[in-house]
C-alpha cells in the first residue's frame, strides 16, 4: 500500500488546476456580487430614510417657526393698534393745523407712548406715524418733517416719499412689505446703510380713506437669528417670503435677501397647509417644503438639496465598490499564484475512489465532489446499519429472543457483538412537566452524543448498553460522562424534567442482558424515596423499607378532610404522610401504591358528590391515576398527589358555599315573602341580580318569579283556610298589589279562584269533621 502510494504523481493534474481556479474565481465572484447587492440595498435605503427624516425635520421646523413668527408679528400688531384708543392720538386726528393749541403737547404725550410703547421690544428698529392732515411724522425720537424723515432721517430704499404718498392715497391697508435696506445721513460723508428692516403697516383707524397710517419696521436680523436659531433642518435654506409680490422677506441664504421668485414654478399652493415639492435648481434636485403663515401674505420655505442629503452615502458606496473589487483582484492574483504550488495525492486518489466506490464517475463531474459524495455514501452508510443492528439486538436480548447461535453469528461479522470487557445497563426514567414528546426526542438525542447504543423503551424509559474495558470503566463512564451529561440537561430545563437512572450490576456475557435490565429496574422501584440523587446503583443505593405507613385512621382522617372540605387539615395530613414516608425511606414502588390509595380516596369523593371529574382533574379519573402510577420521581408523585386533593378541597368548599348561599336566600324569602324581589334579595346578599336570578334557577330548578310566586300562592291557600280576609286583603297581604293579578295567578297555579278553592276546602274540611 506504502509503495502505491508513493507512486501517485505528487503534482495536480492540469484538469484539476484549471477546474480549481474557475472555482476560486467563481467563489470570489459570487462573494463579491453578494457583497454588492447588500451594500446597494442598504445605500439605497439609507437614502431614501434620510430624505424621509429631512422632510419630517423640516415639517417640524416649519410648524414651529410659523407659529413663533405669527406670535411676534400678533403683538406687534396687537401693540399698534392699542394706539387707536389712545386720548393724544385721538386729539392729534382732530387737529387741522400744528400751530393749534396743545399741539406740541399732545404730539410729545404721542411720542413718549410710541418710544415706551416698542422701546423694551429688541425686533422692533423704529415705528413712526404718519398724519397727512398735519403733513408729519410723529416717530418715538419726536416730529418730523415727512421729506426730512423719510429721505435723510431713515431713507428706505424701496420706499421713498412717493411710494408712502400713492399708499396713502390709495387707501393703505394692514399689511407686511418686503424687507428693505434704510440709510440715515451722516454728515459730509452722505448716506450710510443703517440695516434691513421688515416694514409693517397698521391702518390704526381701521377705516377707508383714513388720515393717518403707522409703521413699524422690524429688524430683519432679529427674525433672521429667529428662524436661524430654531433650525432643525438638515442642510437647508430657510426662506420667510411674500406670496403677494414674490419677494424673500428674510432668509439664512443672506445672499438670496430682497430677491424675487416665481411662485408658480415652486409647485407650491400658498393658500394650503403645509405642502411638499421637488425641483431642479442649477442643474440638481432640491425638496422644497412650505408652510402659510396667519398672515396672508406670508409663508415659510425650507429648499433642502438632496445632493447634500445623500452625498456622505453615495461616497461610502463607492468606496465600499473600490474595496470590494480590489479585494477580489487580489485575492483572485494571491489564488493563482498559490494554485500553482498544490501539492496533494487527491488528484491520483480519485482512481483509487473509482475502484472501490460503487457509483461510476460521471463525466465532467469534480474531482473533489466525487471523492465527498463518495466518503459520505461510505459513513452514512455506517452510521445507519450499525445503530439498527445494535438497538435489534438489544430488543431480542432484553425479552430472552438471543441466543448462543444468534451471538456468534453476528460477532463474526461485527466487533461489538463479540463481547469482551466490562458490561452494564443504564435504565433511564425521565418525568416532564410539558411537551413530553418533543423533549424526549431531545433526551433522546442528548444521550446519543456518548456514542454507545440507546434503545427506547416506552415513553418514559430509555435503555442506555455500557461496554469499556473493565468494571472500572463502567464506573468511571457513569461517574465523569453520563452523570455530569444528565446533570447538566437537568439544570438547563430545570422544574419541567426529573430524571432518574438505575445502573445494573457489571456482566461479561451478552446472555445476561434481560437479567441486567431486571436488576436495573429493580433497583429503581426498591430505591428509598428518603434518598436523593440521579443515579441509583446496587452497590451504593440500600433498598427501601417496607410496612405499615396509612394506618385506617389516617385513611378515615384523609376521607373525612376530602368531604368536609377541610384546606388546612389536608394539606396538614399530606405534610405528615409525605415527611413521614421520607424519613421512613419507604420504597418507591410502596409509596407510589399508598400515592394511588390517596387519590382513589379523591375519586370517591368526586363520584360521591357527582362532581366534574374530567374539569377537576384535567382528565377521566382512571387517566389521571394511570398519569400519577407512569410518574418515576417522587417529587413529581408528591405534587401531582397534592394537586388533586387541592382541586377536590376547593371543589367542595364551593359547594359547601352555594348550598349555604341558597339556604339563606330561601331563609330570606319565606320571612319576607309580601315584599321581597329580585332588587331587594340582591342588595340584602350583596349580589348583582342577574347573577342572583342564573344562581337561582341553577339550585332549585325554577326562576326566581316562578317561586316568588308558587311561595306567594301556598300562603294565601294557608290564610283562605284559617282566616275571614277577603280575596283581596290576602292578596295584598302574600305580596299582590293588584289583585287581579292575584286571582289570575291564583287561577294559573291551582286552576280556581281563591273564593272558589275557599268554599271548596272549607266544605271538605267540614264533611271530614262531621264524620270524626
Amino acid at each position: 500500500m506504502k509503495h502505491l502510494v508513493t507512486s501517485f504523481p505528487r503534482k495536480a493534474t492540469a484538469q484539476m488546476k484549471k477546474k480549481t481556479l474557475v472555482a476560486i474565481f467563481l467563489r470570489f465572484f459570487v462573494l463579491i456580487v453578494l457583497l454588492l447587492i447588500s451594500t446597494s440595498t442598504i445605500a439605497v435605503y439609507s437614502n431614501y430614510r434620510m430624505i424621509d427624516d429631512a422632510r419630517e425635520a423640516n415639517r417640524n421646523y416649519l410648524r414651529a417657526a410659523s407659529s413663533s413668527l405669527d406670535g411676534l408679528l400678533d403683538k406687534i400688531k396687537d401693540q399698534g393698534y392699542s394706539i387707536a384708543s389712545d386720548t393724544s392720538y385721538l386729539n392729534l386726528l382732530s387737529f387741522t393745523d400744528k400751530s393749534q393749541t396743545h399741539y406740541a403737547s399732545t404730539a410729545y404725550l404721542l411720542s413718549s407712548k410710541l418710544y415706551d410703547l416698542f422701546v423694551s421690544d429688541s425686533a422692533v428698529d423704529d415705528s413712526f406715524i404718519y398724519f397727512s392732515k398735519l403733513n408729519t411724522i410723529l416717530a418715538g425720537s419726536g416730529s418730523y418733517d415727512p421729506v426730512f424723515y423719510l429721505e435723510r432721517n431713515y431713507h428706505f430704499r424701496d420706499y421713498p416719499l412717493t411710494f408712502w404718498d400713492q399708499q396713502f392715497k390709495s387707501g393703505i391697508v394692514s399689511s407686511i412689505l418686503p424687507a428693505t435696506d434704510v440709510y440715515r445721513q451722516s454728515g459730509a460723508a452722505g448716506e450710510k446703510k443703517y440695516k434691513t428692516i421688515i416694514p409693517l403697516v397698521l391702518n390704526i383707524e381701521s377705516v377707508i380713506g383714513s388720515s393717518s397710517f403707522m409703521v413699524v419696521n422690524i429688524d430683519e436680523q432679529k427674525i433672521y437669528q429667529m428662524i436661524n436659531n430654531m433650525n432643525i433642518t438638515k442642510k437647508g435654506d430657510i426662506y420667510l417670503i411674500d406670496t403677494l409680490h414674490n419677494r424673500i422677506i428674510s432668509s439664512t441664504d443672506r445672499d438670496k435677501l430682497g430677491d424675487t421668485f416665481d411662485i408658480g414654478a415652486l409647485q407650491i399652493n400658498p393658500s394650503s397647509g403645509t405642502s411638499e415639492s421637488e425641483m431642479l435648481i442649477h442643474g440638481d434636485n432640491n425638496i422644497l417644503s412650505f408652510h402659510p403663515s396667519s398672515w396672508d401674505n406670508l409663508g415659510f420655505l425650507v429648499v433642502t438639496p438632496e445632493k447634500a442629503l445623500t452625498a456622505p452615502v453615495y461616497k461610502f458606496l463607492y468606496m465600499t465598490i473600490g474595496v470590494i473589487a480590489l479585494f477580489m483582484l487580489i485575492g483572485t492574483a494571491v489564488s493563482v499564484v498559490f494554485s500553482r504550488g498544490i501539492y496533494s495525492p487527491l488528484a491520483e486518489m480519485v482512481h483509487v475512489v473509482k475502484r472501490l466506490a460503487k457509483a461510476p464517475f460521471e463525466s465532467g463531474k469534480s474531482e473533489y465532489d466525487y471523492i465527498k459524495e463518495s466518503i459520505t455514501t461510505w459513513h452514512q452508510y455506517q452510521q445507519e446499519t450499525m445503530p439498527s443492528l445494535i438497538q435489534i439486538f438489544l430488543y431480542r436480548a432484553l425479552n430472552q429472543q438471543l441466543n448462543k447461535e444468534d451471538i456468534e453469528r453476528l460477532s463474526e461479522k461485527y466487533d461489538f457483538f463479540r463481547g469482551g470487557g466490562s458490561l452494564a445497563l443504564a435504565v433511564v426514567r425521565f418525568d416532564f412537566l410539558r411537551d413530553h414528546h418533543q423533549q424526549a426526542a431531545e433526551l433522546h438525542q442528548t444521550l446519543i452524543s456518548l456514542h454507545k447504543p440507546l434503545l427506547d423503551i416506552n415513553s418514559n424509559e430509555m435503555v442506555l448498553f455500557l461496554q469499556e474495558q473493565d468494571d472500572v470503566g463502567v464506573t468511571v463512564f457513569v461517574t465523569e460522562e453520563l452523570h455530569p451529561l444528565l446533570s447538566r440537561y437537568e439544570e438547563d430545563l430545570v422544574g419541567e424534567i426529573s430524571l432518574t437512572v438505575g445502573i445494573s450490576k457489571i456482566f461479561n456475557q451478552l446472555e445476561y442482558t434481560q437479567r441486567a435490565y431486571k436488576e436495573a429496574t429493580e433497583i429503581l422501584d426498591l430505591r428509598s424515596v428518603g434518598e436523593c440523587g440521579m443515579i441509583f446503583n446496587a452497590t451504593t443505593c440500600a433498598p427501601g423499607r417496607t410496612g405499615v405507613f396509612f394506618s385506617s385512621d389516617m385513611k378515615e382522617t384523609a376521607r373525612k378532610y376530602l368531604e368536609n372540605g377541610h384546606v388546612e387539615g389536608a394539606s396538614e395530613l399530606l405534610d405528615q404522610l409525605f415527611e413521614g414516608a421520607r424519613i421512613q425511606h419507604m420504597r418507591f414502588a410502596v409509596f407510589r401504591q399508598f400515592v394511588s390509595d390517596l387519590l382513589y380516596f379523591a375519586v370517591e369523593t368526586v363520584y360521591n358528590r357527582r362532581m366534574d371529574e374530567e374539569g377537576i382533574f384535567g382528565m377521566p379519573a382512571s387517566e389521571m391515576i394511570a398519569y400519577v402510577n407512569s410518574l418515576h420521581h417522587p417529587s413529581r408523585i408528591e405534587a401531582a398527589c397534592r394537586t388533586v386533593f387541592e382541586n377536590v378541597i376547593a371543589q367542595v368548599h364551593s359547594q359547601q358555599q352555594s348550598s349555604q348561599a341558597i339556604t339563606g336566600m330561601l331563609d330570606y324569602i319565606s320571612t319576607h315573602l309580601a315584599e321581597v324581589n329580585l332588587t331587594s334579595i340582591s342588595e340584602h346578599f350583596h349580589m348583582n341580580t342577574n347573577y342572583v336570578s342564573q344562581y337561582f334557577k341553577k339550585h332549585q330548578g325554577v326562576t326566581f318569579t316562578d317561586y316568588i310566586n308558587r311561595m306567594r300562592i301556598e300562603k294565601a291557600k294557608e290564610l283562605l283556610m284559617n282566616t275571614d280576609h277577603t280575596a283581596t286583603d290576602i292578596g295584598r297581604l302574600v305580596g299582590f298589589n293588584n289583585a287581579n293579578a292575584f286571582i289570575r295567578m291564583f287561577k294559573k297555579l291551582e286552576g280556581t279562584t281563591p273564593n272558589e278553592y275557599r268554599k271548596s276546602a272549607r266544605t271538605i274540611y267540614n264533611y271530614s269533621s262531621m264524620e270524626g
